[in-house]
């Protein structure tokens, strides 16, 4: 049984920190992902997401206030495979970068999903490891709601999969990720709709921002 003397069950932003954090002060310490290192925020979150609102700026700067430069836009094409390529590329080098800390920090990366056997002791793809401290950094994953037609839909999640944008979609939700995904697919051309269940989206924000935004939206777009 190799035994260490910390193990982070998960290799997301959490998982990442801590283990480098407890590897530069001299633990020995190990890493599990069934996945891909980076978790959510550099797979299908976080990074992806700012990789696209950049693009969605560029094209907002050139159609929506262009013109009033002195630029002309009718000619402007746009080729999503181009984006999604050099996105994918981006999240490749980010990934790249966890290893070689890794390498650097001493860290063992143990691919696969661990189990407890007891409070010190977990089991990846048969095999047995221990450490004195274990840390479930595991992230969450979307909520669907149980209404009838929910498998015809996706989550954000998905947007990242897509090898092409769709002419239109319909985003429910009015929380942050609900509204900048809906912006970032508007200003890209996509038909965007987005439904809050309320009155106004990210109503636990300040009035004044939510005030700001949907004006905003109201001139520019997303349909909300």
């Amino acid at each position: 049984m190799k035994e260490f003397d910390l193990i982070s069950i998960g290799g997301g932003s959490g998982g990442i920190a801590t283990a480098n954090r407890a590897a530069m002060h001299g633990a020995r310490v190990a890493v599990v992902e069934g996945n891909l290192l980076g978790g959510t925020c550099v797979n299908i979150g976080c990074v992806p997401k700012k990789i696209m609102w950049y693009g969605a700026q560029i094209a907002e700067a050139i159609h929506a206030y262009g013109p009033d430069y002195g630029f002309t836009a009718e000619n402007v094409t746009f080729d999503f495979a181009t984006l999604k390529k050099n996105r994918e590329a981006y999240i490749d080098r980010s990934r790249n970068s966890y290893n070689g800390t890794f390498e650097r920090n001493n860290v063992t990366v143990i691919k696969g999903y661990a189990r407890f056997v007891d409070a010190h002791t977990i089991e990846v793809n048969g095999e047995e490891y221990r450490a004195k401290h274990i840390v479930i950094a595991t992230g969450a994953k979307p909520a669907i709601p149980n209404v009838e037609g929910k498998e015809l839909g996706g989550t954000s999640d998905d947007v990242f999969a897509w090898d092409e944008l769709p002419q239109s979609v319909a985003i429910l939700g009015a929380g942050y990720i609900a509204v900048e995904l809906a912006g970032v697919l508007h200003a890209l051309g996509v038909k965007t709709d987005l439904f809050v269940r309320r009155d106004r989206p990210l109503r636990n924000f300040d009035h004044s921002i939510i005030e700001v935004l949907v004006a905003e939206m109201e001139k520019l777009g997303p349909t909300l």
